[in-house]
């Protein structure tokens, strides 16, 4: 079980740095842009504060730290119903990063060359939100696996 929990972390690690970076360059990029962060309206590029990868950011950080909190809790049942809760919490979180890279392929196929962050893109697939997803989806494949472990009697 410890391999499982410690894989789920490192996903969760792994897709908060992904997504705390691109927030990071977006900050910059806007504030280069702007000369503030402020701004909310009439903007060069979409203020990082309104932009998916803000809160799919702020996901994974929370997630992240939900994991480790359930790996420090000794009594079994508690630490099963926690990973129920973040296994929940995950799938809310696969279907906001997919949904998001969803409507960011489709505006591609229409002609978009511009991602969610407002930045120029060459691919759909080379952007922190297909990345965002794939850890999100990879983090819940996971926490199913502990689930279905811990069902074992494991």
């Amino acid at each position: 079980m410890k391999k499982y929990y410690f894989t789920q972390i490192l996903f969760l690690f792994a897709g908060t740095i992904v997504a705390w970076l691109a927030v990071y360059d977006d900050f910059a990029r806007f504030y280069g842009k702007e000369g503030t962060i402020f701004k909310i309206e009439n903007c060069t590029y979409p203020n990082p504060i309104v932009t998916p990868c803000f809160y799919g950011a702020i996901a994974f950080l929370a997630f992240f730290i939900w994991a480790i909190m359930v790996v420090r809790r000794t009594e079994i049942r508690e630490k099963i119903r926690q990973e129920q809760y973040l296994s929940w919490a995950l799938v809310c979180g696969t279907l906001f990063g997919w949904g998001n890279f969803i409507k960011l392929y489709l505006d591609y196929i229409q002609g978009s060359q511009i991602g969610c962050s407002g930045a120029p893109m060459t691919i759909p697939f080379a952007t922190p939100c297909f990345y965002g997803s794939c850890i999100f989806l990879l983090s819940l494949i996971v926490s199913w696996l502990i689930l279905l472990r811990a069902g074992d009697g494991d």
